[in-house]
């Protein structure tokens, strides 16, 4: 069965984005801050500096910061079939990722309540679930065969995935900004503990990269 993995980039107070998140604002206000570290453009805007002495795989000096953000970034690609997102993350990143085949020609599995025959984009097929996100999980898992699953958002699916323990694997990407305000990925409040366990951390020059493996309860 194919490996459910949740990929979040996310600041130090708990927030993927900014607030206002709209077509003109697909990140929020200020949101793009959260996000510079994909880009070497976007970087260079904030004026974030030049690269810190940073570390690879559990604190071995064995990678040079930029380095380890830009495989962070890739992995995300490296095993995965499918992709699983909300209707939200589909409508306002639709304008910025056009036809520039954001998702590498996999299949995409919207999470939604408003019904809409699948398109075609930048390669990839977007179909949109109106059962929810176990069914867009199940989908996803029949396209990608015996490839991951990548549920990138947003943050309502990411929430909903996680509780409903649908989630094998979190990646995070935290940035260290305090943003103050905005979306947060995670709940506010569960039926029960969501115990991980730690599988490897490595240090960006923009972002440190951490990656959990969700366990299941006895």
């Amino acid at each position: 069965m194919s490996n459910v993995f949740l990929e979040m980039t996310m600041t130090l107070d708990g927030f993927t984005a900014g607030p206002g998140v709209s077509l003109e604002h697909p990140l929020g206000i200020g949101g793009e801050r959260v996000h510079a570290w994909l880009s070497d453009i976007a970087a260079a805007e904030f004026e974030l500096g030049p690269p810190h002495p940073g570390y690879g795989a559990e604190g071995a000096m064995d990678a040079a910061p930029d380095e380890v953000d830009r495989s962070a970034a890739a992995r995300m690609f490296e095993m995965t079939g499918a992709f699983v997102l909300g209707r939200r993350t589909f409508d306002v990143g639709a304008g910025p990722w056009g036809d520039d085949g954001a998702f590498e020609g996999r299949p995409c599995f919207v999470v939604t309540s408003r019904s809409r025959e699948p398109v075609e984009r930048g390669g990839s097929r977007f179909e949109f679930v109106t059962d929810g996100v176990a069914e867009a999980i199940v989908r996803a898992r029949a396209a990608a065969s015996a490839a991951s699953v990548c549920i990138l958002g947003g943050a309502e699916v990411a929430r909903q995935a996680l509780v409903s323990g649908l989630v094998d694997e979190v990646r995070l990407h935290l940035v260290p900004v305090l943003l103050g305000g905005g979306t947060r990925p995670f709940p506010d409040s569960a039926p029960r503990p969501i115990e991980l366990e730690p599988l490897a951390v490595e240090q960006g020059a923009l972002a440190t990269h951490v990656r959990y493996r969700v366990l299941r309860p006895a």
